[in-house]
């Protein structure tokens, strides 16, 4: 029992001491602290280069690369799969060195953080909207950023992700629950969140649906107006164009 419990002990010993080992050297100092993160960094050691530049802004937190120490720490956690911790890093970046010159890099860094920290579409889309909100901010503190074509394209991104959420319930209210108005107020939101084209289609097919099935009558006319329209290929403009139009206008399908 002994031998068995010193060899536990033992176990335990080395594994703490591997643990220690692979974070930041204590003995370098911050130049060379500063060097050994970007080196560990360019490995693609993303974790390991966090822990060393963040180690390397509480040594010398004055150093004139601590804004680089501090963008790249977040930069890594992020590549490391750590996002919540890139958000808080990013964060403390924007927000506390405003003037940096890598200061609408971070405003970047937090919404691309918050965007890769959201879960699939079925869950909870906080961290959507909060990508959503940081990628505003980018563009309203930082008009001249060179960095707008890609924000915009997250915002794009994170609107087609929150409006396919909102097209999900809205079908699950129509399909499953039987409750019209409750699938248009979910629609109707969906349409205003700029939804990508690959379920666009369906949504004005069903969202012209549940207005006829309310006696929406002049709404269902403009929705089914849409649809033939920008879609006049699909299955649900023909299936529209099948119907009699509710505001008494032809079909026109082009």
């Amino acid at each position: 029992m002994r031998r068995g419990a010193r060899a536990a002990v033992c176990a335990a010993a080395l594994s703490l001491a591997a643990c220690g080992s692979s974070g930041p050297p204590g003995d370098l100092s911050p130049p060379d602290l500063f060097q050994w993160a970007h080196d560990e960094f360019d490995a693609g050691e993303y974790r390991r280069a966090a822990d060393g530049f963040l180690a390397f802004m509480i040594r010398d937190p004055l150093n004139p690369l601590a804004d680089s120490a501090q963008y790249l720490a977040a930069e890594g956690h992020l590549r490391a799969g750590n996002e919540l911790d890139a958000v808080e890093e990013f964060r403390r970046m924007a927000t506390g060195r405003p003037n940096s010159p890598l200061a609408d890099d971070a405003q970047l860094g937090l919404c691309r953080a918050y965007l890769a920290a959201s879960p699939k579409v079925s869950l909870s889309q906080e961290f959507t909207r909060r990508a959503l909100e940081e990628c505003g901010r980018l563009l309203q503190f930082f008009p001249t950023t060179p960095f707008r074509e890609e924000a915009e394209r997250l915002m794009a991104e994170a609107r087609a992700k929150l409006a396919r959420k909102s097209y999900e319930i809205g079908t699950y209210y129509q399909d499953r629950l039987r409750l019209p108005e409750s699938a248009i107020v979910y629609f109707e939101l969906s349409l205003a969140e700029e939804p990508s084209a690959d379920f666009l289609p369906d949504l004005l097919w069903r969202l012209y649906q549940v207005y006829r099935s309310v006696g929406y009558e002049n709404e269902a006319g403009s929705i089914r107006e849409r649809l033939l329209a920008e879609f006049p290929d699909s299955e649900e403009a023909r299936n529209a164009a099948a119907e009699e139009d509710p505001t008494g206008n032809a079909a026109t399908l082009r």
